[in-house]
This record gives C-alpha cells, sequence and structure tokens, in this order.
C-alpha cells in the first residue's frame, strides 16, 4: 500500500508506463525495447534526460537575461 492507503501495484505500474512513454518520446526508440531493459538502466536514462533538460532551461534563462539587457 502507499502511503495515503492506495494499492502500490497499479500505482507502480503507472509510473512505469509512464516513464518508459516519456523515454520513447524522447529517445526515439520503441515502447516494446523499452520494456526489455533493467530498471536500473532506464533510471540513467531518466537522470540523464532530466539533466539535459535542466541544462536546456538554464541556457534558455541566460539567453532571455542577455536579450532583455540588450534592449
Amino acid at each position: 500500500m502507499t502511503s495515503d492507503g492506495r494499492p502500490y501495484a497499479p500505482y507502480r505500474y503507472k509510473q512505469i508506463v509512464s516513464e518508459c512513454y516519456y523515454l520513447s518520446k524522447n529517445c526515439n526508440t520503441s515502447y516494446t525495447d523499452l520494456l526489455k531493459i533493467t530498471p536500473l538502466e532506464r533510471k540513467y536514462m531518466l537522470e540523464l534526460l532530466n539533466k539535459e533538460a535542466e541544462r536546456l532551461a538554464e541556457a534558455q534563462q541566460e539567453a532571455k537575461a542577455r536579450m532583455q539587457k540588450s534592449r
């Protein structure tokens, strides 16, 4: 059971499906291929995508700040 009293299995299954969808969308890999990777590989891939998204967001903020300064 989760901390709020819901069954854990359906909750975790939905998380795994969401993770595989996100990876499939961003890595151009089929969903069925992602079901064959280990949980550790999935975790590493998600971490790498999150780091990349953070770097991109920082670069966008810096570019936005530079544009506002040049006005």
